[in-house]
Parts: C-alpha cells; structure tokens; sequence
C-alpha cells in the first residue's frame, strides 16, 4: 500500500507540473505565431527550452546513474547486478526533477521509463526505512531482517510494477512487465504483493485526477477511445494486421539499431567530458526547436469540414429522415470535438449541413486542435501534433472517427521529423523514456497504413473504411513491440490505456507479427542497452553446453577467516571484488568453506569493530552460501543465477574446500565460448576453413562490465583481469 500509493502522489505531481509548464510553453507558442511573430517565437521556445534542459543534463552530470529511463539498470538490478548508486537518494532527487524539465521542455520524450526507476526506488527506500525503524525501537524482529538482497529485489520489483500502473494507468499492465521483462524469479506470493501494489497506484491516482470518490462507466484510461464508435473489422483484416506487425517489426528494428549506435558512440566520445554533454543537448535542443516553431509556420492550413468529410461514407446522411445528431459515434467524437475549441470552429457553428445541432451543446473531449495562424473555421494539422505535449499528439492520433482529420503527407512529414529527432535525442545526458516516442511513431504508422489501405482496397470493394484512430493504436502495439518484444505486456497495456477490448485479437496479431520481424532483424531495445552500459545479463545458453563449472570458475580467490586481522580484511577490501569466501581450519589442518561474506556486510563490520585488531567477519557472513560441486553443469548454474538472483556461485569439493567461485562474467565468458565453438563447427560442417572465423569471432576481451556496486573506478575485460578473484560485484 505504501509503496502504490508513494508513486502515485509522485507520478500526479509530476503530471502536473508536466501539464502546467506544457500548457503554458504551447500558448506562448502559439500567440507568437498568431501575431506573425516568428523570430520572437523562436527565441522564446528555444529560451524555454534550454532553461529547462540545461538543468535536467546539470542533474545527470552531478549523478550520472538518474541518466536515461533507467530501466535497463532496473532489469539488471532485479537480476543480481547492482549499478553503481542506482538505489541512493541523490538519483531518486536528480531523476525526479530531471524527468520533469526534461518531459516539460518539449523534447520528444516522455516520463513512462523514469517513473519505473523512480517507483523502484520508491520499494527500496521503503524497505530501509521499515528496518531502520524496527530496530531503533527494537520491534518486529522479523521486519529487522528483511535488508538481505532478495527482500530488496521484491521490495524494488514491486515499485517498478508500480511505476509502469501509475504511468500507464494500467495495474494489470505493471504486474505483467515486471513478470515478462523485469524479474527472472518469481512466485505466487510476489505477484500478489505486486499486484496489490499496482491496484494501490491506480485507484490513489484515480482519486487524485478525477477528484472523484465515486467509480462511473467510464474506464480511467490515459488515451481513451470513444467505446460508442462500434468500429468493425472483417476476417480478411487479419491479414493486414499482420502486415503492419511486419512493417511495426522493421521500423522498431531499425529504430533500435540507430538507438544503439547512437548510445555507442556517446559513451566513447560525449560521455567522458561534462561539456561535451551539454554541448550535445544544446545541439538536439535547437534542432528540435526549429522542427517545431518552422515546420508548422509554413504549413497550409485545413478547413473544419475535414474533420467530416467522410461522414456520407458512414451513413445515409443524403436521406432527408436521418438526423446525424442521434448518432452517438459522430455526436461523441466528431462533434464534441470541434466544440471544445470554439476559437477554430466558431461558438454556435455546425459543420455540416443537415447537422442542426449547436456545437456548444456536446461535452468536450481530449482532442487537441491547433489554429497556429490560421483564421477561424481552419486548423493547422502540423501544428496540432508538435504544439501539444507527447500525451496528447498520441491522443490525437487515437482519435476514432477522424478519418481525414490529419493528411497522409502531414503524417508522414511529422513521422519522419519526430522517428529521427527521438532516435537522436534518446541517450542524451537527461532522464527521460521512449514510450511516448514509440507509441507516437507507431500511431503515424498505423494511421498512414489504414489510409493507404482505404484506398488502394476497402474504397475498390466498398467495405466500410479502416478507421485510422483505431490502426493508429494497433500500429503502436505493432512497433512498440517490435522495439521493446515484450508481447504480453504490450497488448495489456495498450488494452488497457485504450479502453478498447474488442481488438484484443488485431493487437495480438499486429504484437506478435511485429516481434518475429524485429526478433530476426537484431536484439530488443533494452536487452541491446544492457550490453551497450556492460550490464552482465546472462543470456539463454544453448542446450548442447556441456561446460562443467570446474571449465568456467576462476580458482584465485582471494578469502577470509572467521576472525581476520584488521589489516587482511583492509587488503581485501582494497580489491575490485565483491564477495569473499570464509574459510576455517580444524586441528588436522584442512581448511574448508564455511561461509560467504559481500562487501557491504564486510564495510559494516570495519565500522562497527574500527578499533579492534580482529574483525570478528562469523558474525557479518552468510552461513548458508548456495555452492555447487566441480562437475556441475555451467547450464544449470544459468538457471540458478537466474531463479535465484545470484551473484556468487562458489564450487566445492565432496569436503567442503574451495576449488574455484563462479560469476555472472565466468558464465557469460561461458556463454560466448560455447556460441564461438557453435559457429566454427558450423563452418566446418559448411567444408569452409576454420582459419577464416575472424568474421564471425566473439571478441570477449571487448566487453567491458561497469562495477555495479560503486568502489571500482575502472572497467575490466572479461579475459586476463579476471584471472584474478572472480568474486566481482555482479
């Protein structure tokens, strides 16, 4: 309960802060463009914008783990690898504030990943805080020891499930992610305390946006579709889902791969030097403030009767007896829109003839126009998707029933501005996401596709149009899981932010479609960001891995005693490493293992036994270390790295004496082994020489892994420098 509703009192403030600033930067906008003021418009939106975004790079540069979405280091920490600071307090203050210049600054970026970071920040800070405050009063002895690595790993799990409810409005959405994409283990009681801390955001931030006590009909959506709009689709349909999953797989793919890139070349040449980063910010900063302030200026404008044109396609409105004003789809989402913005339509206007119904009678809706310079009666298609917020140009591209409320060309121009400014602003030294960005991209797909589609087939055949609004939301889904390949959480969620259930099947369709395409172009965006920050996320290994854990352990391990000298336990901690066996002697002289101390437990024990000449470490160790024996299979030590969240695996013989310890970096060195030795025998098979494998070799000397914990200044290879103690922070 704390932790659900801890994020959506965040979330909510930050939205709002979000909103305001947003609202109030666009009329700004717009006013200078209205009085033809276009160099004033400029300066005044690239003022803003700087102001703003030189303050979110500052944060970051001050603390560099609040950079990006963070939800790869938030997988990386939910399976066993520690990125340095990425659970202190400074991170948990610099993304807050990061995220929300950076979401009010207009980029094209939007708030969903850092919510994750900040909902699993949210779970650890609450955990410490219970057991700081049981044992100052000394209560609950259960509670007082909970701080061990698993119960801190459920603690965040459910903050970040939290997060993707509170961002998305989607609880069944946050439970799904954190099973599909987050947490490699988990069971029945995790997924309760999950669920539970998803349903506690949802309804907190229900009661906090709509001040409301009382539930109505209506969904709580973030971008919800009009349900009155009974919107069909035929059999034949499937097949065109199923194209555009293909088209959403290689857009998302090729969006990845420039990603990636990108980041690449940032962290070896940006990255090292502050200023180069807030060079870089300024550079896409001013871009990104002239795509928006010129594009739009120069831009024809549109009549209002665009908005239904395609109403006689709908119905029998040439018939004298039909009153389009007892059709609740056009009432609700053609009408209601046009009179939310009386300045563009005229107060008391209709637009159509046989429409005798004033606009000002019907409810408002969450549609978007812009007028930019445009006389009354006209709106600006351009600038109604880049003078809104990311929220609300997906919004407006969801919008049902608005067949030619937007052009094809309009869209295709703005989808090649914001596919290109996104992939470029993404991985700049500011906390932000790319859901938005996605979901955006993969609206102007599907909206272009159902207006193709419309015309080269459904006009020839006189089927009922695709709607686009609705091709819009499946085309999302498609690429956002042809970047992102979680399928399961993608379709929740898109159900759930949309309120529109019966195209459960065309989601599925257009979701999986999409993950084989991109699965067969590359890897997906967050398992390639994992390996691009060197986070050691173990991979699946082959099945024909016949690799014992004697083959992959490193045997120079640097241990303790039970009751080590001062200056020993100083000399170990002087290492990079970040667990240490603990060995005893009997009276024969045989040393065996008795326990496992980390180096966190290991720095507790120097402060609270500083003047002593023995560290008693028995009392700060782990009793009870999982180990495994010398001709265990390194195949099932992937499964209980990964079940169990492990860092350490020590190897033993039948007496209990250490042989060696086996790291995430030893069976990811494993991994690529086997994978290289795969190939080679491929080629041999293939009659090609042996010799000729440098095309296809694993150079894992290349990879370089962060030190997740913090004390370790410098990057190591996964070759000669771990020859050395194995008990790594991974």
């Amino acid at each position: 309960f704390v932790i659900g509703g801890s994020i959506a009192l965040i979330y909510r403030g930050v939205s709002y802060v979000v909103e305001t600033f947003g609202d109030a930067h666009y009329e700004i906008l717009e006013k200078l463009i209205e009085d033809n003021n276009l160099a004033g418009a400029f300066f005044a939106n690239t003022a803003i914008m700087l102001s703003l975004v030189l303050t979110a790079v500052s944060l970051v540069i001050w603390e560099p783990a609040s950079g990006g979405s963070g939800i790869p280091d938030v997988i990386g920490f939910l399976n066993g690898v520690a990125a340095e600071r990425l659970m202190d307090w400074t991170t948990f203050l610099a993304k807050l504030i990061g995220v929300t210049c950076a979401v009010s600054s207009g980029l094209f970026v939007g708030p969903e990943g850092p919510t994750i970071h900040i909902g699993a920040l949210l779970g650890a800070f609450i955990l410490r805080g219970i057991v700081a405050v049981c044992k100052k009063f000394n209560i609950f002895l259960s509670l007082q020891r909970l701080r061990n690595d698993k119960d801190e790993r459920d603690f965040v799990a459910n903050g970040a499930a939290g997060g993707i409810a509170a961002a998305f409005h989607a609880p069944i959405g946050g439970v799904i992610f954190a099973i599909e994409e987050a947490i490699s283990f988990f069971n029945a009681k995790l997924i309760a305390r999950t669920y539970l801390t998803c349903a506690t955001a949802y309804y907190i931030l229900y009661f906090l946006e709509t001040h409301s006590y009382q539930f109505d009909t209506n969904l709580f959506t973030e971008f919800q579709l009009d349900l009155s709009c009974r919107i069909s689709y035929y059999a034949e349909d499937v097949f065109w889902f199923a194209c555009l999953g293909a088209l959403g797989g290689l857009l998302g793919g090729f969006f990845n791969f420039i990603v990636i890139k990108l980041t690449t070349w940032r962290l070896k040449y940006v990255n090292p030097l502050g200023w180069r980063r807030i060079l870089e910010a300024v550079v896409i900063t001013l871009l990104t403030s002239t795509f928006v302030v010129f594009v739009p200026y120069n831009y024809p404008c549109t009549g209002a009767h665009q908005l239904v044109s395609h109403v006689n396609q709908l119905t029998n409105i040439s018939q004298p007896s039909y009153d389009p004003s007892e059709d609740t789809c056009i009432n609700n989402v053609l009408w209601s829109t046009v009179r939310s913005y009386p300045e563009v339509f005229g107060r008391n206007a209709t637009i159509k003839e046989g429409i005798r119904k004033p606009i000002s009678e019907f409810l408002g809706d969450k549609m978007l126009l812009r007028r930019a310079r445009c006389p009354p009666g006209q709106y600006n298609e351009m600038a109604s998707l880049l003078y809104v917020s990311g929220h609300q140009a997906v919004a407006n591209l969801f919008k049902q029933g608005t067949y030619y409320f937007l052009s094809p060309w309009t869209i295709l121009g703005f989808l090649c501005i914001y596919f290109t400014m996104s992939a470029a602003t993404s991985g700049i030294s500011i906390a932000s996401g790319l859901v938005v960005p996605t979901l955006t991209i993969g609206g102007c797909l599907g909206r272009i596709f159902s207006i193709a589609l419309n015309r080269a087939v459904k006009d020839h055949i006189g089927e009922h149009g695709a709607d686009p609004g609705t091709w819009a939301m499946i085309g999302a889904a498609a690429f956002w899981s042809g970047s992102g390949r979680i399928t399961v959480t993608i379709a929740v969620i898109m159900l759930e932010i949309t309120g529109k259930f019966r195209f459960l099947p065309a989601i599925m369709v257009a979701v999986v479609v999409a993950k084989w395409v991109g699965d067969w172009i590359g890897h997906s965006l967050y398992h390639a960001l994992l390996h691009v920050k060197h986070i050691p996320y173990l991979p699946d290994p082959h099945k024909s891995m016949t690799t014992m854990a004697r083959d992959a352990m490193v045997s120079d391990v640097v241990t303790l005693k039970e009751d080590d000298s001062a200056a020993e336990v100083e000399a170990a901690m002087e290492t990079t490493h970040n667990g240490f066996p603990v060995l005893r002697t009997d009276d024969t002289g045989r040393t065996y293992m008795v326990g496992l101390i980390t180096r966190s437990y290991l720095e507790r024990a120097v402060r609270e036994n500083i003047h002593q000449a023995l560290i008693p470490v028995k009392d700060y160790m782990d009793c009870t270390p999982y180990t495994v024996l010398p001709e265990y299979p390194v195949f099932n030590a992937f499964t209980l790295f990964k079940n169990l969240g492990l860092r350490h695996l020590c190897v033993v013989d039948d007496l209990f004496q250490l042989r060696g310890i086996l790291t995430r970096k030893d069976l990811e060195r494993a991994a690529h082994d086997h994978e290289h030795k795969r190939k080679l025998e491929k080629l041999k098979r293939k009659g090609r020489p042996g010799d000729d494998d440098d095309r296809i070799k694993i150079d894992i000397n290349s990879v370089k892994l962060k030190d997740p914990i913090g004390t370790r200044s410098t990057t190591e290879s996964l070759s000669a420098p771990l020859l050395e103690n194995e008990t790594t922070k991974t």
